[in-house]
Formats: structure tokens, C-alpha cells, sequence
């Protein structure tokens, strides 16, 4: 049996190249500028918003959103392709028990064939014992039972191989699946944002529409009058009908954020519209940015821990495709067990069986199909670094677009709330004025008008702000628990 005892020593040995993380070089710092960061600011960032719906919608999505729930799914898919391949490191035993009943005819050989079996002529004794058995016994028992084991050495580290890629694409769905999960409480994040400035947009469209409407009424009067001409009603009745197509643009925008919101949620969209029912406020993302280092990325972004593991798990796939170069080994036909013709003697000793032996299979030839496998998964061991390697680039324009975006909104947000001061002090001015009996009513609209329209534009920028805010944190790669394992 030394043969078996080289095989398993040999078994040892693995082809292919062994797995390296590569490494990347990114740069020290963040060009928008950088602050600490630990992985606590990331994590459940929107609870510093103070908002309890916000909180509960988000909950509610990472417990219904469909897409999330599928990649959840995919793990358990992908655990079990990794116990599948380990399964193949070990040999594979079935059990076999039969009773069977034959009756042989009696007229399958002739007369000349069986005067040479009756003398013994002409044959050997298995052949005769097989002769003799139909006629002399045309009705015979067989009972077995026993083992059948099938085991395919795993001399080159082909399964080895195999169940390392499995568990790097295991770990990988896990990354795919927080990935899933960053997007859905982004997206509903930024739906949450949209919709409360919608809803506050249109009350001031409302109001806006209500102003124009009065001051169109007093150019009637005072065009009724002759103290206003008709260029002036005209142009304000223009103003009129522009702002109030407005309002049905921003209702729709409202309803469709709404449903989407409600989609993320894994909800029916018609659920969702009582728990807008009333007006709420902006979040505020004023003074809330973390940073950190660029290097941080590559721990905390899901989506490049994913492109990594794809890439460990391509590499050892061509481990697996070179092992096809070399012959494969296996035990094959191996059982054993009892057989008899009568229950009486089924499990003597004299009815026990055995069979042991070693296989060889080698491809000598196969017209170039093996190395073009080989040259298939180096191809796509090739493509998986690359991506990884873009995945990382891309992450770091994540964040040096969502800094520059957040930033530069920041420094718009606070002229857009001095300027919202500045009309709002006017507009005081100017109903001062008129109460006492300085102007008409007219500049008292003009003012009103023209704070409402800074206001309107003050809640854009804040829900810009509020939104890259969002995008940051997903772009540095804001977790729920700040776990790397759901």
C-alpha cells in the first residue's frame, strides 16, 4: 500500500499562483480637505439629523427593500457553493443493499453445450459454473449490501483551489449585499430630503401665486382707473400663469418622490402618502462632514471590498484551470460489503467483497482546449484587477466630487439665507411705509414677491446641501451597524 501513502503525500502539492492584495497608492490627504474621521461618524450617520420618521423609514427599508433582501439571499446562495466545493476535498461513499430474484432459461444453450459443460471440456470453470448455474439452478437469490466510495485525489490543489475562489466570492456577496444596502439608505435618504422640500416649496408657491394674484387685481384697478396701463396688467397676468404652472410640476414631483420612496421601503405606494400628510422640516447638513484619510477607502467602501475578493477569487481559478495540465488521480470502483444467495449466509465471512485500486485520467491531447482555459481565467483574472483597481479611483472621485459639491453648495446656502434676511428686513421696511400711509399697497406685494422667490431658492440650496451631505457619507462608505458582516 505505498502507493497510497505517495499519493496522499503529494496531494500536497498546489499549481497555480498564489493570491497577493495588490497594492494601490493613494494620495495623503483629500484635495477639499480633511478631518478625523473614525468609523462611529459613519456609523447610523442619520441619526444626527434628529429626525424620528427619517429613522423609521430607514429602518423599515433595510428590513423591506426587495433588492436588499435579494443580496441577503445571494449570500446564502453563495455559503453554499462554498460547502458544495469543499465536499469535493472528500471522497464519496454510498451505501448499496439489493435482494433480487432471477430465474435463468433453460434453453439459452444448446445440446452441444451441454455435453462439453456435463464432460468439462472446452471451457473454464467459471464459464462452466456459469453454464451449469441456469439449468441446474434455473431460480437463484442474490442478497447484498455494501459501500461504493469514488474519491478523486486532489493531487494538484484543482478542489483546494476551487474552494478558496468559493469563499472568496462567499465574502464577496457579503460586500455586494452591504453595498445593496449603502444605496437604499442613501436613496431614501435623499427622497426623504426631496420630499420636505417639496412640500415647502409649494406652500411658498401657493403663497406666490396668491401675491400675484393680488397684485394682478390692483393693476386692474388702477388700469380701470387710468392710473396703469394695459403692459403692465398684461405682464403681470404672464407672471400670474407662469407661477401657477409651477405648482402642478412640483405636486407631481411630490406624489412620484413619494411612491419611490415607497418602493425602497418594499411597500405599496398608496401606504406611504399618510405619513407625509404633514409638512415637516429639511434635515440640516450645515457643519456635518467627516472625511478621514483616503486610504480609509479601502476598508470602509463595500464596494471595493467586493471588486477585491472577486479578484482573489479569479486568481485562484487559475490555479484551478492549470491543474487540468496534469493527470488526475483518483479511487474509483472502490467497495465493499457482503453478498450471498441465501439469507442464512449473507454476512458470513465467506460472503464479504472488496475491490480497492487506483485511476489515472490524463488529457494528452486535446487540440489546445486546456491552455485556452488557462488563458480565459488569466483574462479574467486581468479584468477583475482592473476593476478593482478603477473601483478605487472611482471611490476616491466619489468623495472629492461630493466634498466640492457640499462645499461650494455650503458657501451658496449662506448667501441664499443672507440675501432671504436682507428681503425679509425689506419687506418690513416697506409695511412700515405703508402703515404709515407713505406707499399703496403695491411695493408691499413687489417685496413679499421677491422674499418669497429667495426663500423658494433657499429651500433648493438647503435641500442640495442636505443631499451632497448624503452623497458623502455614502461615497466614504456610511454603514449601518459599522460592521463588515450582516
Amino acid at each position: 500500500m505505498r502507493w497510497i501513502t505517495f499519493l496522499f503525500l503529494l496531494a500536497g502539492c498546489m499549481v497555480g499562483p498564489d493570491y497577493k492584495k495588490p497594492e494601490m497608492g493613494m494620495p495623503s490627504e483629500y484635495i477639499e480637505g480633511n478631518q478625523p474621521c473614525s468609523d462611529e461618524d459613519l456609523c447610523r450617520w442619520w441619526k444626527q439629523f434628529n429626525d424620528p420618521l427619517l429613522d423609521e423609514l430607514i429602518e423599515a427599508a433595510v428590513k423591506g427593500n426587495y433588492d436588499y433582501r435579494i443580496a441577503l439571499e445571494q449570500i446564502v446562495e453563495a455559503r453554499a457553493q462554498y460547502q458544495i466545493q469543499g465536499s469535493y476535498l472528500w471522497p464519496e461513499i454510498d451505501l448499496t443493499a439489493a435482494a433480487t430474484r432471477t430465474r435463468y432459461s433453460q434453453n439459452t444453450f444448446s445440446s452441444s453445450a451441454l455435453a462439453s459443460v456435463a464432460s468439462g471440456q472446452g471451457t473454464s470453470a467459471v464459464s462452466t459454473a456459469a453454464a451449469i448455474s441456469p439449468i441446474t439452478q434455473p431460480v437463484q437469490n442474490l442478497f447484498q449490501v455494501g459501500f461504493d466510495a469514488i474519491w478523486e485525489l486532489d493531487v494538484w490543489g484543482k478542489y483546494r483551489r476551487g474552494k478558496r475562489a468559493a469563499h472568496d466570492l462567499w465574502e464577496a456577496s457579503i460586500d455586494a449585499a452591504q453595498n445593496v444596502m449603502l444605496m437604499v439608505i442613501s436613496e431614501v435618504a435623499r427622497d426623504y430630503v426631496a420630499i420636505r422640500s417639496l412640500q415647502q416649496q409649494i406652500v411658498l408657491i401657493k403663497k406666490l401665486v396668491e401675491t400675484d394674484e393680488e397684485l394682478l387685481q390692483l393693476a386692474k384697478v388702477l388700469f380701470d382707473a387710468g392710473l396703469d396701463n394695459e403692459i403692465q396688467v398684461d405682464d403681470l397676468i404672464a407672471t400670474y400663469e407662469n407661477d401657477s404652472a409651477a405648482l402642478p410640476v412640483l405636486e407631481t414631483s411630490l406624489k412620484q418622490t413619494i411612491f419611490s420612496l415607497a418602493i425602497l421601503l418594499g411597500e405599496q405606494p398608496e401606504t406611504m402618502t399618510a405619513r407625509f400628510e404633514l409638512m415637516g422640516s429639511i434635515p440640516e447638513g450645515s457643519g456635518k462632514v467627516p472625511a478621514g484619510l483616503p486610504s480609509d477607502l479601502l476598508r470602509r467602501r463595500p464596494d471595493i471590498r467586493n471588486a477585491e475578493r472577486e479578484l482573489a477569487a479569479a486568481t485562484e481559478q487559475i490555479g484551478v484551470a492549470v491543474s487540468n495540465l496534469f493527470p488526475q488521480v483518483s479511487l474509483t470502483g472502490n467497495s465493499a460489503g457482503y453478498a450471498g444467495n441465501k439469507t442464512s449466509n449473507w454476512f458470513n465471512s465467506g460472503s464479504r467483497y472488496w475491490t480497492i485500486g487506483p485511476a489515472l485520467n490524463w488529457d494528452l491531447i486535446d487540440f489546445g482546449r486546456t491552455y485556452g482555459q488557462i488563458k480565459v481565467q488569466k483574462s479574467i483574472q486581468k479584468q477583475k484587477l482592473l476593476t478593482y483597481e478603477n473601483t478605487v479611483i472611482s471611490a476616491l472621485e466619489d468623495v472629492e466630487g461630493a466634498l466640492v459639491a457640499y462645499f461650494e453648495e455650503q458657501k451658496r446656502n449662506n448667501y441664499l439665507t443672507a440675501e432671504v434676511e436682507a428681503e425679509r428686513r425689506a419687506m418690513e421696511l416697506t409695511r412700515d411705509q405703508y402703515a404709515a400711509g407713505l406707499i399703496d399697497e403695491s411695493p408691499v406685494l413687489d417685496a413679499m414677491k421677491t422674499l418669497l422667490n429667495a426663500e423658494n431658492l433657499a429651500i433648493q440650496s438647503e435641500q442640495a446641501l442636505t443631499s451632497d451631505l448624503i452623497a458623502l457619507y455614502k461615497a466614504l462608505g456610511g454603514d449601518w451597524e459599522c460592521s463588515f458582516s450582516p
